[in-house]
């Protein structure tokens, strides 16, 4: 086997244990990691500047942040976007009206501002992200009157949340789908995730490891759901949590245990660390 030199990612459900905290055997895991020069990014659905908390509270200032699917990356936390990759505006209109006809809550994720637009009472919620209150953490923004004043400066993501596996996320899906310029995706079984065609975790995660001079063979990638499947199948080494997606952990080579158990410690050590 190849040895890894770049290990990739998700933050829910992967990274993250049950109570959306990095624990302590996994930063342990990737510090040692680090420690062997091996490069570590964080692929994940979040905004960048609630991932560059995340890592750099942890500790972690050097790593890369894939954010908003890979629709925003840096180099480090908290740095400028090397990359940033917008909906074209025709297909976020499109989008816009149709979650508007839908009637649901979805949000527009600009680099470093969030547009809230509440269409279902029962999914209003204040924040999409978990670090909100801090200097350099995303502006929050709420209604259509927002979006229309914002929305030329281009959108990286839209994220549409319902009740879990409702119904109506599948006649979304139908409508969306078919969409040229858009990329359709999920991060859980409340949401669908729409970021530009060709734009994805795995997309991102080549991107970097090509700026890194790092083959695919020396990537290992690690996820538990539909927007993971993208970077799994890029990876030379595709890891899938255990707490994960079943065709998730069809596609990959090895499946850790869930997120709860600390997977992402064990498969670092038993690939990377070797034991």
């Amino acid at each position: 086997m190849e040895q890894i030199k770049l290990i990739a990612m998700d933050m829910d459900g992967t990274l993250l244990d049950a109570s959306q905290k990095i624990p302590q055997q996994n930063l342990t895991a990737i510090q040692e990691a680090v420690a062997q020069g091996v490069h570590i990014a964080i692929c994940s659905g979040r905004a960048a500047s609630d991932v560059s908390f995340f890592v750099t509270d942890a500790g972690l200032m050097d790593c890369h942040v894939l954010s908003l699917n890979g629709a925003c990356c840096l180099m480090r936390p908290h740095a400028q976007p090397y990359a940033v990759h917008y909906i074209e505006t025709a297909s976020a209109d499109f989008v816009i009206d149709t979650l508007r006809n839908f009637s649901v809550t979805f949000a527009a994720f600009q680099p470093s501002r969030v547009i809230v637009v509440h269409g279902d009472d029962a999914m209003n919620k204040k924040h999409w992200g978990t670090h909100v209150a801090r200097a350099d953490a995303n502006a929050y923004l709420y209604g259509m009157e927002a979006l229309e004043a914002h929305k030329s400066e281009g959108i990286c993501k839209f994220v549409y949340i319902d009740r879990d596996r409702a119904p109506r996320i599948e006649s979304v899906r139908e409508v969306l789908q078919p969409i040229g310029g858009l990329n359709v995706s999920s991060s859980w079984t409340n949401n669908l995730e729409l970021m530009a065609a060709g734009v994805d975790k795995g997309a991102a995660l080549r991107q970097l490891a090509e700026r890194l001079g790092i083959p695919r063979v020396q990537v290992m990638a690690m996820g538990d759901y539909d927007n993971d499947l993208d970077m799994i199948a890029y990876a030379g080494l595709g890891v899938a949590m255990e707490n994960g997606a079943e065709r998730v952990k069809q596609a990959a080579q090895y499946v850790a245990p869930p997120n709860t158990a600390f997977g992402v410690a064990a498969a670092i050590r038993r690939f990377v660390l070797n034991g």
